[in-house]
């Protein structure tokens, strides 16, 4: 179901121990998410290098994605684009500074997307199986998630160029990432409580210390609003109308809540009580 390039050269225990983790957490991902899993997945061993590399060309491919998917005039387009293009400086900084504490990545490249690890920041997070195995899992719901509604790949940006034309407040911006990482998280958690009991996406106790750079770059993360509060409100979804109503989510972007609402999902559901 999967196949592994390693482009990083890893050894041969690394390649093996990723194939023994994709093993475990591909079913954990299918059975948790309960969605349909692509029928043959793309594995990346790489180095940093090459990580960043792809996040900028990955960057530059969605944008482009939801640009064309909004029918604009050809100059808008072309300047768009432009746009995003020069912030590729911007864009490679950013994924270089936080690569050591990514410990995986769902990359586009033009024949679809890519499960990228890299075993230099599994190195600074020390991560164990079990934790290693729940992160993977987390990735693997994205790419379910994008075989459902391959739309959710650039939603992002699609809904931002959106909200910013008609100058929604940030409050009433939607949240496309909340869902998307929100729904990649819960899966992660009740992974890990099948594994050992505890529901988390955080090492636990007794599991090896970060090192201190993976340690000040989590604390640093700007996106983890996405990841928890987009948890808790798909769990809230989740108590209210189970698995199905969570697949109407991720293909229905007229249901995609707020800024406001991913952290009031009360508010989210009085809205669409009637649908």
């Amino acid at each position: 179901m999967f196949t592994i390039h390693n482009d990083a050269n890893a050894t041969v225990d690394d390649q093996r121990r990723y194939e023994r983790l994709l093993e475990a957490a591909i079913p954990l991902a299918a059975d948790l998410s309960q969605l349909a899993l692509p029928s043959r997945i793309t594995v990346r061993i790489a180095t940093t290098e090459q990580f960043v590399a792809w996040q900028v060309e990955h960057n530059q491919l969605l944008v482009g994605k939801a640009v064309d998917s909004l029918e604009l005039g050809a100059v808008q387009s072309r300047l768009l684009k432009a746009t995003a293009k020069a912030g590729n400086v911007k864009g490679r900084a950013m994924a270089t500074k936080f690569a050591p504490m990514v410990q995986g990545a769902i990359i586009w490249r033009p024949e679809g997307p890519n499960l990228v690890v890299m075993p230099a920041s599994h190195a600074e997070s020390g991560g164990t199986d079990r934790f290693l195995t729940c992160c993977l899992a987390h990735e693997i719901t994205h790419l379910a998630q994008f075989e459902l509604n391959p739309a959710l790949a650039y939603a992002p940006a699609r809904c931002g160029l959106q909200d910013q034309k008609v100058r929604r407040s940030h409050d009433d911006r939607r949240a496309p990432n909340a869902i998307t990482e929100g729904h990649a998280s819960w899966v992660q958690s009740r992974a890990s409580e099948r594994l050992c009991g505890v529901a988390t996406r955080k090492r636990l106790d007794d599991e090896p210390e970060p090192s201190e750079l993976f340690t000040r770059l989590a604390s640093e993360f700007p996106m983890s609003d996405a990841y928890d509060l987009g948890e808790q409100f798909v769990a809230a979804v989740y108590t209210y109308g189970g698995f199905p109503m969570i697949e109407r989510l991720l293909k229905d972007e007229d249901l995609l809540p707020t800024n406001r609402e991913v952290q009031d999902p009360e508010t989210w559901l009085k809205r669409h009580q009637a649908a």
